[in-house]
């Protein structure tokens, strides 16, 4: 039996699953699959602590949803003083920069849990090629794994 992938989903994945606005609609569609084809188990899905905590910082009206959602995505288990210090060396060396600091706790946590892929619709300083490979450069050097960053559009299993 083949295994899962193994995919981090990060915070702005989340906001996605109930938007309704038209010109979001590819990518809320593309994160309901997301988490359809989690609960199938064609994919594996974990997310870190610092995701809860940001959910649980978001406004009142959509709390509880991404609360219950992120319900249904396992915690990963890593060292939190580990990936605090890979994190603080991906904004040391500008991969992503120091006002985005939760975003580098992301590509850390799913660096360390070993993820085949970081999910994110950040595109900005995140989910984009460059930042990827800037991700990756640190990973190296730092004697982990390199890590794929993509969107869900680019994670989900289309059927043919």
């Amino acid at each position: 039996m083949k295994h899962a992938p193994l995919v981090y989903i990060e915070t702005s994945v989340f906001g996605f699953f109930a938007d309704e606005l038209p010109h979001n609609r590819i990518h809320s569609d593309a994160v309901r699959t997301l988490f359809n084809q989690m609960e199938a188990g064609a994919l594996d899905g974990i997310t870190s602590r610092v995701t809860i905590e940001e959910l649980n910082d978001a406004p009142a009206a959509l709390r509880p949803g991404l609360v219950e959602l992120a319900a249904k995505v396992r915690l990963c288990n890593v060292d939190d003083a580990e990936a605090a210090r890979l994190a603080t060396r991906y904004v040391a060396q500008h991969v992503i920069p120091k006002r985005f600091a939760i975003d580098a706790q992301h590509a850390a946590y799913a660096t360390l849990a070993r993820a085949d892929v970081l999910v994110s619709l950040n595109l900005q300083h995140l989910a984009n090629e460059w930042a990827m490979r800037r991700v990756n450069a640190v990973n190296l050097n730092e004697g982990y794994p390199m890590i794929s960053i993509r969107t869900p559009e680019e994670v989900i299993r289309y059927e043919t």
